[in-house]
């Protein structure tokens, strides 16, 4: 929890940058928003932080607008920079968060006051080799947002010493420092992304009956090469896969991809799903399969592994594919060739109890060190006090 000796201060006023918010507003489901939303908007907040929630600049409006979502309050900034530039200013926000930096948050923070200093949280920093992997999928291209300029700005935030690095993953910093041009040196700050554990968190994994059921947890986008789960899903049909998930971008063209797949009867598309209904599946998975041509370290892990869920995946951030489940190596391109390493990956755990259930207790105890609520809730804090008020002491 934040430090005692804050309470005799104003609180702190953070602006927290996205531009999606998990549904909110019309927005999209993706991982920053999720992040934003049911972590750091829900749990952050105190009587010595508050947090507004900005999303972007939006065309339609002149003046900027609120909206009240989950009891925080969400903006839009209007179109016009000089406007927005006036807003921010009467704002006077102590310190901005931003969950990775994408173009309309770096749109938003131009606009900031130079006094005013940015804490970073380096969620996906892709530089141009993670570019050139995704590049090599041939049935739908994922449409690349690289922007040197905003990569440019972050490495002026920080000549400028402006901006604070945190990062989910020690697998991300030598990403983070190529992307931004940062010297080797940079100090980076662990700050692994929180998880809430399930209710029965005290029941022994190994004890709760799982299903012979397999899932698939994502956004069904190219990126994410949905087709090879279904392809698994062909080659397997003494298990039931099911694929938690909605397409966004391309709907059209990823959806036409998908309905090849739609006439297999162990392949069931439930469609997005969250609160209880997710919490089932994962806690009856025994697998969660991630098939995507790039990564970070994905949210869908780590509710996995709090719910005793192995992993089976190409992708092995942390290494945690191969220590909570089984790592298939890299697989570049469309896949189609690579189906049968995922095929005998399942295999081997749905076959092997012992080995399913030593690494499920493993998992779950992990998340529990690791990705605890009180932990990010504790080192956030003291993250933002450090940086919104440096000369008190910690």
């Amino acid at each position: 929890m934040p430090p005692s000796h804050m309470n005799s201060k104003k609180p702190i006023r953070l602006a927290l940058l996205v531009d999606e918010y998990f549904g909110a507003l019309g927005t999209a489901f993706g991982g920053y928003g999720f992040l934003a939303r049911r972590y750091v908007a829900k749990y952050l907040p105190c009587e010595e932080i508050q947090v507004d929630v900005l999303i972007r600049r939006k065309k339609s409006l002149l003046f900027a607008k609120k909206d009240l979502v989950d009891g925080v309050n969400v903006w839009h900034l209007p179109r016009y920079a000089w406007l927005a530039r006036r807003w921010l200013k009467k704002q006077n926000y102590d310190i901005y968060l931003s969950i990775e930096l994408t173009s309309a948050s770096a749109r938003i923070m131009r606009l900031v006051d130079k006094s005013k200093k940015l804490i970073l949280w380096i969620q996906d920093p892709r530089p141009k080799k993670d570019w050139d992997e995704i590049s090599t999928v041939g049935l739908l291209q994922e449409k690349s947002y690289y922007n040197q300029q905003d990569y440019d700005f972050v490495e002026s935030l920080y000549k400028e010493n402006r901006v604070d690095f945190v990062s989910q993953g020690f697998f991300l910093n030598p990403k983070a420092i190529e992307l931004y041009s940062l010297p080797p040196t940079v100090s980076i700050t662990y700050l692994p992304n929180p998880v809430e554990m399930p209710a029965d968190q005290g029941v022994d994994a190994t004890q709760f009956s799982k299903k012979n059921m397999i899932i698939f947890l994502g956004r069904i986008e190219s990126v994410k090469r949905g087709w090879l789960f279904g392809e698994i899903a062909k080659k397997m049909p003494e298990f039931e896969f099911y694929i938690l998930g909605q397409t966004f971008r391309e709907k059209g063209e990823n959806s036409a991809i998908m309905q090849k797949y739609s006439n297999i009867e162990n392949l069931h598309f439930p469609g997005h799903v969250d609160g209880p209904e997710k919490e089932s599946f994962l806690r009856e998975a025994k697998i969660l399969v991630n098939t995507s041509i790039h990564e970070a370290l994905p949210v869908s892990f780590l509710e996995a592994l709090a719910h005793g869920t192995l992993l089976v995946s190409n992708q092995n951030p942390e290494n945690l594919t191969s220590k909570f489940g089984i790592w298939v190596g890299e697989v570049l391109g469309d896949g189609f060739d690579k189906v049968d390493l995922f095929v005998n990956a399942i295999r081997r755990i749905m076959n092997d109890e012992s080995f399913r259930c030593e690494h499920a207790k493993a998992a779950v105890k992990y998340i529990q060190e690791t990705h605890n609520i009180n932990r990010f809730v504790r080192d956030m804090s003291q993250i933002v006090l450090k940086k919104a008020r440096p000369s008190e002491k910690s």
